[in-house]
């Protein structure tokens, strides 16, 4: 169907997308908000939206989104211009939606191309994403252009993938669940690991979370960059570890299945958090750990009960800009100026050192960040390096899965000697 059968669907999901984002900028012009909970909110105003129609007008919102970040100089742009951009870079400008923009709204062509020619523009503090990201990418593009920093900033004006991660045993059950929902058989992709987990992309947009099986625990929602944390782990571990930066306990859970020997103890400075991540253990069926409230960059020493006062391995998950995530997460994107990560850097490096306390000797620390910058990263761990001689490097990567549509994580092993 052409622009003139569909012309009343454009018309609904352009004012849909274009009434939300005047609602979300009205919000909190920052962009530092929850941009799903609001979309969530704002859905309610028109419950008569079927599945297809949020998916297309939650992208265009997302699109609108990230092509933004390329069409802003002193001020936001339009945000019919950000939403033509964005739809033109994914979908093409002859898509009937693209079409029936270029007829309804006064746009220079420039707009429609702004995110093919300045794609790489706009990403905040852009001149401090580490260019290790190039050398750990194992990516070549499928006209064999040599993978670069500008490549990765293009490609978070892009939509990514949803990402699972399948406990071991339930793979053939749960692919059974997705093809009788009708949607398209999962890409997978296997770990570089003994445990040899899978992880497997599904397109964005589908109820995944409404599936027996996630209700069952057979999956978690879990980025190929973060899954990937497995690979970075020490070739022989034992004992007991600490997950320094829970959170809901994503990595944990992942770490427990891939190393089901070790004990865990874990801990965040939320106790809302922490209960969220005891219903998430509770559900994959994992009881037989220890959590504790605890501020690693309080100045008081961490009250951790009847927790070792040393491990064999800390986990240090780092709170951290998110710079390596903000592809599904565009509105980060817009923070501009105001995005200062070297004020993360300060507080990585306290709880770096914090945290080397609790390591005992011939023990480990991973270091990880989900951040894309080398202030966050290569700097902190060179300047740890410089300070603790007992500390031992024995590598340190970025873990890129952008070009397949996930985040970008760092990870650094280190050991005390």
């Amino acid at each position: 169907m052409g622009i003139g059968e569909q012309s009343g669907r454009w018309t609904l999901r352009t004012r849909q997308v274009l009434d939300y984002l005047q609602f979300w900028s009205s919000r909190n012009r920052t962009a530092a908000s929850d941009l799903r909970g609001l979309l969530r909110e704002y859905a309610r105003k028109f419950p008569q939206m079927g599945s297809r129609d949020r998916r297309e007008w939650s992208m265009g919102v997302y699109q609108a989104l990230r092509a933004q970040r390329v069409l802003q100089t002193e001020v936001w742009a339009p945000w019919e211009q950000a939403l033509a951009a964005g739809l033109a870079v994914m979908y093409g400008e002859e898509h009937p939606w693209v079409e029936f923009l270029k007829h309804h709204y006064t746009l220079a062509p420039s707009v429609f191309s702004a995110m093919e020619g300045q794609g790489h523009c706009g990403f905040p503090c852009s001149e401090g994403v580490s260019p290790k990201i190039v050398t750990d990418t194992n990516f070549q593009l499928g006209d064999s252009t040599p993978y670069s920093v500008e490549t990765w900033l293009r490609e978070q004006g892009l939509p990514g993938m949803a990402w699972l991660r399948i406990r071991r045993g339930y793979e053939a059950a749960l692919e059974e669940q997705i093809l009788q929902k009708g949607w398209s058989a999962p890409l997978k992709f296997t770990l570089n690991h003994a445990s040899s987990l899978q992880a497997w992309a599904m397109p964005l947009g589908l109820a995944l979370s409404g599936l027996e099986g996630y209700k069952e625990g057979w999956f978690e929602m879990q980025d190929w960059s973060c899954q990937r944390l497995v690979e970075c782990m020490p070739k022989t571990v034992t004992g007991r570890w600490l997950d320094a930066c829970a959170g809901s306990g994503g990595k944990t859970l992942l770490l427990h299945e891939s190393h089901p020997e070790l004990q865990w103890f874990v801990t965040d400075s939320r106790e809302p958090i922490l209960q969220e991540l005891s219903r998430r253990f509770q559900r994959a069926g994992w009881r037989n750990y220890s959590r504790a409230v605890a501020d690693w960059l309080s100045p008081e020493p961490a009250e951790l009960g009847s927790f070792p006062s040393q491990f064999d391995g800390v986990l240090l998950d780092a709170p951290c800009s998110g710079s390596g995530s903000w592809r599904n997460h565009p509105h980060m994107q817009l923070l501009g100026p105001t995005m200062d990560p070297q004020k993360f850097a300060e507080k990585q490096s306290l709880m770096l050192r914090r945290l080397w306390s609790r390591v005992r000797s011939g023990g480990y620390l991973v270091y990880a960040t989900c951040s894309a910058y080398v202030c966050e990263n290569e700097d902190v761990v060179r300047a740890f390096l410089s300070e603790k001689k007992e500390a031992n490097l024995i590598f340190d990567r970025y873990l890129n899965a952008s070009p397949l549509g996930g985040d970008t994580m760092y990870a650094t092993l280190l050991q005390k000697a």
